[in-house]
């Protein structure tokens, strides 16, 4: 996959917000903090299309962004970030749950995990809410430039076992520029998978 194009397309709380066309969505999750906005950068390419915050938790909305003109990138807000309120948290909780639940456009969910992290118990727990909603989830572990690449795969064997994954999550890294080209293969084959046969 070559990304040529990419834009903010806009952000929605409900279902009356989403994009009304019929092409595909890929949505990205993780925990707050988690590099997502940085990651979602690196893969199209562009330094401040999804913006970046020093405040986990901040971003409140579903996102969407249109890659190619033909799918879109559907940024979801970061969960499990301990210092956001209770209402604010179920509300958060209640817009995912509405958009997997609604939107029969989604392909696909890549989860991110931080390779530094192999046992905390919001990804288990987020993995396995996001699982029951029966979207394929490719699993992506984020900043493995803190550690060497042995240490990476160590670990990302961790998480696998850890979250009982089908297999060992993909190695990326927005600073050191590790994995666009794997992310992008694997969300080819999502999108490929969506298209009448």
């Amino acid at each position: 996959m070559q990304i040529k194009s990419a834009i903010f397309y806009k952000s929605a709380q409900d279902a009356k917000g989403y994009p009304q066309d019929a092409l595909p969505h890929i949505a990205v999750a993780g925990r707050s903090n988690v590099g997502k906005s940085s990651l979602l950068n690196f893969l199209v390419q562009r330094k401040n299309l999804v913006k970046t915050s020093q405040m986990p938790g901040k971003t409140k909305l579903i996102n969407f962004f249109l890659i190619n003109d033909a799918f879109y990138l559907v940024d979801i807000p970061g969960f499990g970030y301990a210092k956001t309120g209770r209402e604010i948290k179920r509300e958060m909780e209640e817009a995912i749950e509405g958009y997997f639940k609604s939107c029969k456009s989604v392909v696909g969910l890549l989860y991110l995990v931080d390779i530094r992290m192999t046992n905390s118990p919001v990804d288990r727990d987020g993995i396995k809410w996001l699982s029951d909603f029966e979207i394929p989830i490719l699993v992506l572990a984020t900043k493995v430039d803190k550690f060497g690449k042995e240490k990476s795969r160590m670990e990302a064997k961790k998480i696998a076992a850890e979250y009982d994954l089908p297999e060992a999550p993909i190695l990326t890294s927005a600073d050191k520029k590790m994995g666009r080209d794997e992310v992008l293969e694997q969300m080819q084959i999502l999108l490929d998978s969506a298209k009448p046969v």
